[in-house]
């Protein structure tokens, strides 16, 4: 191997110690602060170190075909301390910046969302149900129209025609009536229910 190769591959080994670094403090921050069980934490433990051991070592395969060496640790090593000593605090200090300007462009985009979709369908579909509870009011008050106009002389002209009935269909009409009576209130009370609650 030149002195060249060598020379970069040290160099490449220093900033693979120095993205270890990063990448371990990054992990920490996200996942170290939930509360998780054992064994999910382990086993993403194990899969976070299993996946640094590939990154190096495919940086160190496109840089001198995967060749080991002493100084390939050591370097390393070397970078990770660096960052350790050097770089850790300013980085610390920008990972927690980059996430709460995350956080407040995600939060600024999901109210953005609220306001400009959300709220006009919530306000579009409770006029949709007013207009709707109005027009069915409506169409029920134009059918009770005529019955409390002629009530009084149907109810007048019944009495009349009642005495004339026999007894055994006077029974059948008076059930016949008595039901067409509870459908009647039932509506009555449901349309001002209804103007009551519009009120």
């Amino acid at each position: 191997m030149s002195l060249t190769l060598q020379f970069i591959t040290m160099t490449a080994m220093v900033g693979s110690g120095i993205y270890l670094g990063m990448a371990i403090d990054t992990f920490n921050r996200f996942y170290r602060k939930k509360k998780r069980n054992g064994f999910i934490r382990y086993t993403n433990e194990i899969l976070f170190w299993i996946l640094q051991g590939l990154i190096l070592f495919y940086i160190l395969y496109l840089v001198n075909q995967g060749e080991l060496r002493l100084y390939v640790w050591l370097a390393v090593i070397f970078g990770f301390a660096f960052y350790q000593s050097v770089f850790r605090v300013w980085y610390l200090k920008s990972l927690e910046h980059i996430i709460q300007w995350a956080v407040a462009t995600i939060r600024f985009c999901r109210n953005l969302f609220e306001r400009l979709i959300i709220a006009p369908i919530k306000w579009l579909l409770k006029l949709v149900t007013y207009l709707l509870t109005l027009f069915w009011a409506f169409i029920i008050w134009l059918i009770l129209i005529p019955w409390k106009i002629f009530q009084k002389p149907l109810l007048y002209f019944w009495s009349l025609i009642k005495k004339l009935i026999p007894k055994n269909t006077k029974k059948y009409l008076l059930s016949f009536h008595h039901f067409c009576s509870k459908i009647y209130n039932t509506i009555n009370n449901w349309t001002r229910s209804l103007f009551s609650k519009r009120r």
